[in-house]
């Protein structure tokens, strides 16, 4: 092992260790997508590694294995929606469209744009698919990064008083897509398509970030004592404002 292989390994073990704090404070069942995302970075990250980055195992398994991580991202941001938006199921219906729709759109938008603009022949027919595996990553973990950007936008405005666990969440992997996406954006600019240096500080800030979600988990039994709360008049025009959005999306869903 080299210090190229250091990053992978990072990521592996904050993942691992976040996916046990996660079972260890009892969230699996509210959380049950996330802490599947994390077994696989966990995995994966562990299994890359190890590997030589320069040999076909590495290589076949990264074409192979990285388009399942991006299908178990898209899953566990939409059970970050789903429990934002719980009591709402009109708007929880209607955004896990719009965020299937621009996951969609920004992945055809960039493979078009990247095949008519971009020729790999000087690179090979497998750096050819590494590259475009790569922009289809990046324009996925952004568009991601977008969703959960948005929820914390619309947290900021509306007073749902969701669970700790819930508004953590959101923030700290809005944190940890958008530096993923800025690495691979980085990464696709370089000639070998990664950039040692670039790879290690993502790693590091990647790592970061989930030890800072773990740490501020709170356990699923951990109940703050009831208090008498009073809402303000402008506390109750947003609730109602929010009320109708979700029953004209509720309306919009059942057509």
């Amino acid at each position: 092992m080299d210090l190229h292989d250091a990053p992978d390994l990072i990521q592996a073990a904050a993942a691992g260790a976040a996916a046990g704090r996660l079972i260890h404070r009892k969230l699996a069942r509210q959380f049950p997508a996330l802490l599947a995302y994390l077994v696989f970075q966990a995995a994966i990250n562990l299994g890359f590694g190890l590997l030589n980055d320069t040999s076909a195992p590495y290589f076949w398994s990264y074409i192979a294995l990285e388009p399942l991580g991006c299908v178990l991202s898209i899953i566990a941001v939409r059970e970050l929606f789903s429990l934002t938006f719980d009591d709402y199921p009109g708007i929880r219906t209607v955004g896990r469209w719009v965020m299937y729709a621009g996951v969609a759109i920004a992945l055809t938008a960039s493979l078009l744009l990247t095949g008519y603009f971009w020729s790999g022949a000087a690179l090979g027919r497998a750096h050819s698919r590494l590259f475009y595996l790569e922009v289809s990553q990046r324009s996925i973990v952004f568009t991601l990064a977008f969703v959960i950007v948005a929820i914390l936008i619309f947290l900021s405005k509306y007073p749902l008083h969701l669970s700790r666990n819930t508004v953590v969440s959101s923030a700290f992997f809005s944190a940890l897509f958008l530096g993923e996406a800025l690495q691979l954006l980085v990464d696709s600019l370089a000639p070998r398509l990664n950039i040692q240096y670039v790879d290690w500080t993502a790693g590091v800030l990647m790592s970061i970030c989930l030890a800072g979600w773990a740490i501020s988990l709170k356990p699923d039994t951990h109940r703050v004592p009831a208090q008498i709360r009073f809402s303000s008049p402008h506390e109750d025009h947003l609730l109602q404002q929010l009320n109708s959005l979700n029953q004209l999306m509720t309306r919009a869903a059942r057509r």
